[in-house]
Order: C-alpha cells, then structure tokens, then sequence
C-alpha cells in the first residue's frame, strides 16, 4: 500500500476500521455516503433539491441540483471518478463547504454547465436527529443498513435560473446526511435496484416541521393491514432537550384516483406524557426524484452511483397535478414523490416535509 493510499484524514485519530479512509468497512458496492440538502420559500414562490454522493467501492462521486417554479424541475445531475479528489466535496458545479459543523454549512452550483446556479447558506434552527440505526435483512441478505441524522433550519442566498436570480432569504430548510448500505446503488445489482416491485404493499411517511421553539422527525411504515411496521422519531426544542415519540397515528386524505395527498394529519404521543396533532398539506408539486438520479433517473438508467466517467446532464420537466411528469411533452419515469407542505402544529401554521409513499394495494385508504 503506497502513501497515495492515505487521505487527510488519517492524520486524526477517528479510525473506525483498520484501513484508510480512502477504504471502506465494507466490500459492499452499494456503499454510500450522502449529503441531501432540501429548501423552500414559505410563499411557495420556489424551492430547490441539492445533494452529493461518495461510493468509495464504485469509485465514483455523483450530486444534483433542482428547482422547482411555477410548476416546472429544473434538473442538473453531474458525475466524476472519485479518485480525482478525495479530498474536497465537489462534482461538477456542485460544491459543499461544512462552515461550522452542525451549525453552518455552504452549498454552490457555478453554473458553468448547465443553466442553475446558487450560492446558500444553512443556519441550523435544532440539534440534529439522530435516527436509530437501520437494518432490514429480511430477505436473508443485507438490502439496506443506514445511519441518518437529519436537521432543520434556515436558507440565505440566491437560485439562479438562466437569467433569473430569486433571492432567497429565510427560507425553511431540512437537510440530512447518511451513509451505508441501499438498494439501487451503482447500478450493477438489478435484482435489486428496484425493490418496490418486489415488495409487499406498505406506506412510508416522513415529516420533518418545526414551530419557533420545537421540531418534529417523524419517520413510519405499515403494512398493508394498517399495523405499524416501522417508527422512528423524535421532538426537538430550542433549549436542545430530546423527546422520543412514543407512538403516531397517521391519517391521510389522497386525491381522488391518485396517490399524492391533499392532507396528512399526524396525532403524535411523545414519551414525555405529551401529545401533538400535526396537519400537513401541500405546498409546490411532488418531486419526481428521477430527475436527481434516484430510481434510474440518469439517461442511462442505471441510477446514482454507476460509473460514467466525468458527466453533466440537464433536463426540465413539467409537473402536471395530481401525478404526471412529462419530459419535451411526453410522460416520463418520476422516480418516487417528495413534497414540501404547509404544516399546521397545535395550531401554529409553518412550513415543513411531509413525503407520503404508497406502494401497492392499500385498500383501507382505497388505493388498488
């Protein structure tokens, strides 16, 4: 092994595995370490998706930028061998910068290949949540084993669109970071890269809100008989004190003949005796992740990960209410559905990320 092995981050003494940090603790290919960052104006004038990958045993960094306005994604997704830099965040125009870990961070699209350009800052509001660990090997192999921790805040700066610049000033943000294990990374195992056409039916259900003096992480499954599956979550006030939720009830109202929501009510239990009613419902369109290279979304099809050299692909789609995406005017693969939402906590009207995802048959919500 040469000193070309070595990264700067070896001069610390933070070694988890008897290897490099340019190594990982797993020959898994599938192995990811991922920043996604989210951010929306209230007055649903505009909102924007960015976020980078390194997948060491894939030898590859990947990320994207997107905005939505008036009903159109924009979508910018760029590629590269990792091996050109280790030591810097950045692909394509895309660069992150940790200020202040845990308190600021700076996101930049240069705007040098494609027609979005940024420059932002996130000031986080809380702490971050730290989800449990995640580990689904039911199928007698490891399909997913994850670490999240997700965080709210605020975003100052601008968007640029072509020609347009829309400031952004206070938008509501949430962004999270994550690193291990998932289906439909790099591209080579397809018998796995989508799991949604395997899989028994379920809903997952994500919300991430905030009033001035708390935030709420709210993750949940459950199976197609309404039992709770999975639940993970945590309330989150200013002073820095942690609640666990103890339990969560989840009606959702989906429109008719669709699977997007026109409203999600949540009735929370926190283990502090507590309990909260949370409303959501939509604020800008769904996202079609396929545009960020999720769910196959490159032209390629073989979804974030795979090696493609160095690569910059832009394209724009139309979002049409309830479900449809079209590309150049015709109906294109989505990816799955995420949505920021107007959030009604107790009461207090705010802003917040409320992704509902229902995958096959549910009847009890008449879903076929």
């Amino acid at each position: 092994m040469s000193t070309r092995s070595l990264h700067s981050l070896d001069e610390t003494l933070m070694h988890q595995v008897p290897w490099p940090f340019r190594f990982t603790g797993t020959s898994d290919h599938r192995f990811f370490d991922r920043y996604w960052f989210s951010g929306v104006d209230p007055a649903g004038g505009g909102g924007f998706l960015s976020g980078m990958a390194f997948y060491k045993n894939m030898h590859v960094c990947d990320g994207y930028g997107v905005i939505q306005r008036s009903g159109r994604q924009h979508n910018a997704r760029w590629s590269r061998p990792l091996a050109e830099d280790m030591e810097n965040s950045t692909v394509g125009d895309l660069s992150v910068e940790v200020t202040q870990p845990y308190r600021r961070l700076r996101v930049r699209w240069s705007g040098a290949s494609t027609a979005l350009s940024a420059d932002l800052e996130f000031t986080a509001s809380f702490e971050p949540y730290v989800e449990e660990h995640y580990l689904d090997a039911a199928t007698g192999r490891i399909t997913q084993e994850i670490t999240r921790y997700n965080q709210i805040g605020r975003w100052n700066g601008w968007l640029g669109l072509r020609d347009e610049r829309i400031d952004v000033v206070d938008w509501w943000a949430v962004r999270d970071h994550s690193w291990g294990v998932r289906p439909g990374v790099g591209g080579l195992d397809r018998s796995v890269a989508d799991p949604a056409a395997r899989s028994a039916p379920m809903m997952h259900t994500v919300l991430y809100c905030a009033t001035d003096t708390e935030s709420f992480c709210v993750s949940r499954r459950e199976d197609a008989a309404g039992r709770v599956t999975y639940l993970d979550g945590e309330a989150i006030s200013a002073d820095g004190n942690h609640v666990l939720l103890s339990s969560v009830d989840i009606e959702p109202h989906f429109v008719p003949g669709a699977r997007t929501y026109e409203s999600v009510r949540f009735g929370i239990e926190l283990a502090d005796g507590r309990s909260v009613e949370i409303v959501a419902e939509p604020l800008l369109q769904p996202w079609a992740y396929a545009g960020t290279g999720y769910d196959g979304g490159y032209t390629d099809g073989r979804g974030l990960g795979f090696p493609r050299g160095t690569l910059t692909e832009y394209d724009e789609y139309e979002l049409v209410p309830p479900e449809r995406v079209l590309l150049d005017g015709a109906p294109t693969p989505s990816g799955h559905r995420e949505q920021f939402a107007v959030v009604t906590i107790d009461g207090t009207r705010t802003t917040g990320y409320c992704t509902v995802m229902p995958r096959g048959a549910l009847p009890r919500y008449g879903l076929a």
